[in-house]
């Protein structure tokens, strides 16, 4: 009786880490959506580091459907609260892409920002974290952002009224891929301006 317990629980085990996404696959999907979240919510750089941590630790914590909304989920929005501005915090948790990112179909974890941006298309060049971070704060019991202040949202690229252009802190539909109007550029562009970006000398 005994051996066939710990038999169920090694079972039980190995499915659990097989819905656990590798350090590499919870990285490119939390730059995917923090990508989009600067696009539309107009985040400052500062904010979209930070947003970038907050997802990844999120997606990393994922290894079974119950922690899609669990424990990791709440903790992900209380540290969002800390990194937008009112405003932006009272626009994320209208858009369901942002605010439920994640669901469970056919035993694994889908991503519903799929379902609005095409694949591979990138609007921001990678954040600093995107490189460095490896996850670490979800291990603290404070939050890292708590206190910390952060640039103001970006408004310079909002439309003027009537014009019909869709841009950064608009509620953007999902362009078709292909399309030559479509802005943006590629995840291996954005991650090499990311590059660049981190390598160049502070401005005095």
């Amino acid at each position: 009786m005994k051996r066939l317990l710990l038999t169920m629980v090694a079972v039980l085990t190995l499915g659990t880490a097989a819905n656990a996404m590798s350090y590499k696959s919870a990285r490119d999907q939390a730059f995917f959506l923090t990508d989009k979240m600067a696009y539309e919510l107009g985040l400052s750089d500062d904010q979209y580091n930070a947003v970038f941590e907050i997802n990844m630790d999120y997606i990393m914590c994922l290894e079974m459907s119950d922690d899609i909304f669990g424990t990791f989920w709440t903790r992900r929005n209380n540290e969002l609260r800390y990194v937008l501005s009112p405003a932006q915090y009272n626009m994320y948790i209208t858009m369901e892409y942002f605010y439920r990112p994640v669901s469970w179909e056919n035993k694994k974890f889908v991503f519903t920002i799929y379902n609005r941006y095409p694949k591979n298309r990138f609007y921001r060049p990678a954040p600093p974290g995107y490189q460095v971070y490896k996850g670490s704060n979800r291990y603290f019991d404070h939050s890292a952002y708590n206190g910390r202040t952060f640039g103001a949202p970006t408004t310079k690229s909002q439309p003027k009224p009537g014009s019909g252009a869709t841009q950064p802190g608009m509620n953007t539909p999902k362009s078709q891929p292909g399309s030559k109007s479509q802005p943006g550029m590629t995840k291996r562009q954005a991650v090499n301006q990311g590059k660049q970006l981190m390598n160049q000398p502070p401005r005095r």
